[in-house]
């Protein structure tokens, strides 16, 4: 058994096939076991479809991208599987994306933070609700699901090219900076006052924007995403929040869907636009190890996909960065056109 994770409680020992799982997987499956949360968990429990034979689909995690990714497996399981019913167990913050063709929804509140703790409550709520079944299998929840659609989740269209209109959106985040590795920035992150750096990041993409306008004048210019310390000029539409909720992330997506074009960098927060917007541009600091783990592919044709989804290192300068916007932007059409002819 490859992905075996064994633990001694009584002497602390992990048994796991290699060391990384024992380091990602084991050591938080020990600790979360040898500290178990009192809090009864009021856990919610919808019944669409009453079946004998069940799939349960976990997507509880200390990851916003891992429980969205985990919760994408549920199309495969509706389409491949539909002589089962889907039981699909979220946090709450997830309740709005489940697909309305599942048998069960299991809302559990249990935030991000907390997300890698053993809570008995839960243990004794699964163990009771299961007995309701005759058959029971575990989904795998594949990290990343090659094939799915994502308006069966969030109910918002993808974007539409015909639309004459061609919108830019940054991905705004202020825990990860769109900074080169200049001096200032590196003494302000070692004495822990990164957000010093806030206001030349908000002129960073100002004068982005800028370069792009000049090569696409009738563009136009939105940032949206987590933190509103800095403030932009009118002619970008500013949609930042200080934090989430079901309703603003309904209403976001609707954003990403209009615009042609995100940029944005590398992490969860490109999961969502990646999967409405018509192109994205994905900034890549050192975790190119994770490489088109936070996009989420609407795209089946190779040649169409690596045109629609860039990766570039965030240290690209803005003259650069714009010059491929720009392309992507002007020349979509063409592409296409000569990428998708019927052969003759």
């Amino acid at each position: 058994m490859k992905n075996y994770i064994q633990v001694n409680l009584i002497k602390g020992e992990i048994f796991a096939a290699d060391a990384y799982k024992k380091e990602w997987l084991g050591k938080p499956l020990l600790n979360s076991l040898q500290n178990p949360q009192p809090e009864k968990l009021e856990i919610v429990k919808e019944i669409f479809k009453p079946c004998n034979r069940v799939i349960i689909l976990n997507c509880i995690d200390h990851l916003y991208g891992h429980s969205l990714l985990k919760l994408l497996n549920a199309q495969r399981h509706l389409e491949c599987n539909s002589d089962y019913g889907l039981v699909v167990i979220v946090p709450k913050f997830l309740r709005w994306m489940v697909p309305d063709e599942v048998a069960e929804i299991w809302t559990v509140p249990i935030s991000l933070k907390n997300g890698q703790n053993y809570y008995p409550s839960f243990a004794e709520f699964v163990e009771e609700e299961t007995k309701r079944f005759d058959k029971i299998y575990v989904s795998e929840a594949h990290s990343h699901p090659s094939q799915f659609d994502i308006t069966r989740f969030t109910r918002v269209p993808k974007h539409n090219f015909e639309n004459k209109e061609i919108k830019i959106t940054f991905i705004w985040r202020e825990d990860r900076l769109l900074l080169n590795r200049c001096l200032l920035f590196r003494v302000l992150k070692k004495i822990d006052q990164q957000a010093m750096s806030l206001p030349l990041q908000n002129l960073k993409i100002q004068q982005l924007f800028e370069k792009i306008k000049l090569q696409v004048p009738e563009a136009q210019f939105a940032v949206a995403g987590l933190g509103t310390k800095t403030k932009f000029p009118e002619w970008i539409e500013d949609y930042r929040v200080d934090s989430f909720n079901e309703k603003i992330e309904k209403e976001i997506c609707h954003l990403y869907s209009e615009s042609r074009l995100i940029i944005g960098l590398h992490g969860s927060n490109m999961l969502l636009p990646s999967g409405h917007a018509g192109m994205t541009i994905d900034l890549i600091d050192e975790r190119w190890g994770n490489f088109a783990q936070d996009i989420l592919y609407q795209e089946s044709d190779p040649r169409m996909a690596t045109f629609r989804y860039r990766f570039l290192p965030y240290q690209t300068s803005n003259d650069t960065l714009a010059f491929i916007a720009a392309v992507m932007l002007l020349k979509w059409s063409k592409f296409k056109s000569q990428m998708t002819a019927d052969v003759i």
